[in-house]
């Protein structure tokens, strides 16, 4: 990673700026002939980068949003596997640590993306010479890009992030950058592994430096471009790619950037309607209130470590029998009727057809004698909603007679 020496919910406050700046981009972008977009805006992306050398992936899926219970990392990058040489090609290669979290897929990977977030494997170049942008054919990038695609097939990975760092172009006879490489090789791995796996650019060296995007479809071969500097905010130019909701700006070392940096970043890309917040090196250490103030920015909510977990089923509803409480017609319908509620969560709610009745938060709780004219019902068809206090609710319908 590049230390910079030069050096569906709402969001609360701030979301109507992300939603004028995506409208003044689309506006922008219409110039180019595309078409407009109206779909309703997404919260940005908070991309995480993992250095397995020192820490466990799986960490990742100890990260919460506080509110909802989703993932609060929507994309994290195994760090970082390499682009190696054997004297005559590229090939790619596993250090120790990157092998294990692989071969462990189920414990390191498999939690992180249940939790709901993607896991890329990030690829670095490796003092060898064999780098993203010096292939001399498309045949030799295709090669290359085989192999990534094997390792997302073998391993059940969400995508692949390109970062062209250290790879000492020239080392052991290793041709020069060229314009057309990296397109070559994004191209040949966007073909291999269609168009539901997730291609990322780590906007550094060569490859963001050297490649000429306008020789390749860089939109529908890109999902995103990003920021390498932390801490800075400055978007990368792609040719191609303006669609700011594929770009991020905002890159924090989440060890060496102030907290406050760090949610000032985040408000801005709301603001900027950039669509990717960028952060590198999450440890095993409880990070969820620096987090928070990142997450609270960019999806409205703030981050929790290591939460309980949630309650997620429904209230139990049964009718209770005995003619006092249920008189049934003989057509099925209902003279009265009467319901035992159960959740081990506790019931917090009722409604009949939208008539709310409060309840005691308890576990055990019971609507009676249900009838035209109470609660809400009607003659007919009526519907019935129990909520819980964790806001789980089970619906049901039921006919009334005269």
């Amino acid at each position: 990673m590049s230390q910079n020496v030069r050096n569906h919910r709402f969001r609360k406050g701030i979301a109507g700026l992300g939603v004028l700046a995506t409208a003044a981009a689309g506006m922008l972008a219409g110039t180019t002939g595309a078409a407009a977009d109206t779909t309703e805006p997404v919260d940005p992306q908070l991309a995480v980068y993992v250095e397995v050398n020192s820490n466990d992936l799986a960490n990742v899926a100890d990260y919460t949003l506080a509110e909802s219970g989703d993932a609060a990392i929507d994309m994290a990058m195994i760090f970082a596997a390499n682009i190696n040489y054997d004297g005559e090609k590229a090939y790619l290669h596993f250090n120790e640590r990157v092998t294990e979290t692989l071969d462990d897929a189920e414990t390191q990977i498999r939690p992180v993306q249940e939790n709901g977030t993607k896991v890329l494997l990030s690829v670095l170049g490796n003092h060898q010479g064999a780098g993203f942008a010096n292939f001399t054919s498309y045949a030799q990038a295709d090669a290359f890009a085989a192999q990534l695609a094997d390792a997302v097939t073998t391993y059940g990975l969400d995508g692949i992030d390109f970062d062209d760092e250290w790879t000492e172009y020239g080392a052991n006879g290793t041709p020069q950058p060229n314009p057309q490489s990296f397109g070559w090789l994004a191209t040949a791995l966007r073909d291999r592994l269609g168009p539901d796996k997730i291609i990322s650019l780590y906007a550094i060296g060569p490859s963001y430096t050297t490649t000429d995007f306008t020789l390749f479809d860089a939109a529908g071969v890109l999902d995103y471009a990003w920021n390498p500097y932390y801490p800075t905010y400055d978007a990368p130019t792609v040719p191609g790619l303006e669609d700011r909701t594929r770009l991020g700006a905002a890159a924090i070392d989440l060890s060496n950037t102030s907290a406050a940096t760090a949610e000032d970043f985040a408000t801005r890309t709301v603001a900027d309607g950039y669509g990717v917040y960028v952060a590198y090196n999450l440890t095993a250490t409880d990070q969820s209130a620096y987090l928070s103030g990142i997450t609270e920015a960019l999806k409205g909510e703030a981050t929790e470590y290591r939460a309980a977990p949630r309650d997620t089923t429904s209230p139990t509803v049964t009718i209770k029998d005995g003619a006092r409480f249920t008189k049934v017609e003989t057509d099925g319908s209902y003279q009265r009727v009467s319901y035992k509620l159960f959740d081990e969560g506790k019931i917090d709610r009722l409604s009949v057809n939208g008539v709310v009745k409060d309840l005691s938060d308890d576990a055990w709780s019971d609507l009676n004698f249900v009838k035209p004219g109470v609660f809400g019902a009607v003659v007919g068809e009526n519907t019935l909603q129990v909520v819980d206090v964790a806001g789980n609710v089970t619906e049901l319908s039921f006919v009334l007679s005269k």
